[in-house]
């Protein structure tokens, strides 16, 4: 057998079924990455499954990939948002490679689904969408900036009746801003890194970045989630670099012609050159996302698309018919809510009968009121829900 060399590639050794790593039982082998390998595991003792993430033994050996690696269960740790996977245990293996456990989710990442069906329909990609604005928004008030943002790092899971939940993934480039940059690792300046499809133009320059990238990137993800190409392609990584300093795409809807033109806005907002013009925030971008698709709500504000429906420009989704249409009244100049029918006949003759009966009480002597005893309601407090994130 001939030794290995530079372009043979190294077998990672792999675990075994029943093997005990931590607190959880290997089951086998989810899949294999450039960075390392995924397992299902079992707790032997209360049956609670997970997902255990094996950072390859090369890169085990490198201290910046290890920091980066621990950078990430970290990261994921302080945000805590249920569109993030969650991470609760880390670790050590014999052989000294680095490993953490997180949750196990059913459903396919977001790339999968784009390479089977090219692209999402509005209706369908706006709760994505969503729920990674929610993420990332999440994030960021704890100081973190994701800064690889791509549909491979976005898993559909799928929650009862077939609902699909967004979950975040891979935070292991993710920087800590200001207080909390505590861990080792730093991204030297000059030296660009993420993928260039999805890398703002700040990044593409090797310059330092902060969270207003990952609005760059998002933009560029929601593109190709309703158009089913990138935005911004080239011949190579240098090549589509280059392009993203200056190139505008064309707009959504010239792919897509059923898209309405208020999405090309939000996502040539979201893809601004400059940092300084995008949204202060994702919630935001995600209202102009809304309007554009008709989507109001007098009073939260957001309401989601039913799968599998069409949201039309101008309408309003909502449980109160009279709500939508003194809702709808307000958004739209010009058109008025519809007024309840006239009920003056009923009235006139509740008010006639009341004046007959009161002149027959008041012709008749009135008996001493016997006092009605009024039992006294005890007020029971209302619990106060604990919200959710």
């Amino acid at each position: 057998m001939s030794a290995p060399t530079a372009e043979t590639p190294v077998t990672e050794p792999e675990l075994d079924v029943g093997q005990l790593i931590g607190e959880y039982q290997i089951d086998g082998k989810i899949g294999q990455g450039g960075f390392g390998t995924v397992y299902k595991a079992t707790h032997p003792l209360i049956g609670k499954q997970a997902a255990i993430k094996v950072l390859a033994r090369r890169f085990s050996a490198d201290p910046e990939m290890v920091s980066r690696f621990i950078a990430e269960a970290r990261a994921v740790n302080q945000i805590r948002n249920r569109y993030i996977i969650d991470i609760f245990l880390f670790g050590q293996l014999g052989d000294g490679r680095h490993y953490y456990v997180m949750e196990l989710l059913d459903g396919e990442p977001l790339d999968v689904r784009l390479e089977r069906e090219g692209h999402v329909p509005l209706a369908d990609a706006l709760p994505i969408l969503r729920g990674i604005g929610k993420a990332l928004d999440a994030a960021h008030a704890k100081g973190i900036a994701h800064r690889d943002l791509k549909p491979e790092n976005v898993f559909l899971s799928r929650g009862e009746d077939d609902e699909v939940w967004p979950k975040l993934l891979d935070f292991g480039i993710a920087k800590l801003m200001g207080e909390l940059d505590t861990n080792k690792h730093k991204t030297r300046t000059g030296i660009p890194i993420g993928t260039p499809y999805y890398m703002s133009p700040e990044q593409c320059r090797g310059k330092d970045v902060d969270h207003r990238t990952d609005y760059y990137a998002f933009g560029v993800v929601a593109y190709q989630l309703l158009t089913g190409v990138h935005p911004i392609d080239g011949d190579d990584y240098m090549d589509i670099m280059m392009k993203q300093l200056s190139f505008e795409p064309p707009p959504p809807s010239t792919i897509i012609g059923e898209l309405p033109a208020g999405i090309d806005d939000a996502i040539a907002w979201l893809m601004k050159k400059d940092r300084d013009a995008r949204p202060p925030n994702l919630a935001t971008a995600m209202r102009r996302f809304d309007e554009a698709a008709g989507i109001r709500a007098p009073h939260s504000g957001v309401v989601d698309v039913p799968r599998g429906a069409t949201p039309v420009p101008g309408s309003l989704t909502t449980t109160s018919q009279g709500g939508a249409a003194t809702a709808l009244a307000q958004t739209q100049p010009g058109l008025e809510a519809e007024k309840p029918k006239r009920r003056w006949p009923l009235v006139a003759g509740a008010v006639a009968i009341a004046v007959a009966v009161a002149i027959v009480v008041l012709g008749r002597p009135s008996p001493t009121p016997t006092p009605i005893p009024i039992p006294i309601a005890t007020a029971t407090p209302i619990p106060t829900a604990t919200p959710t994130p």
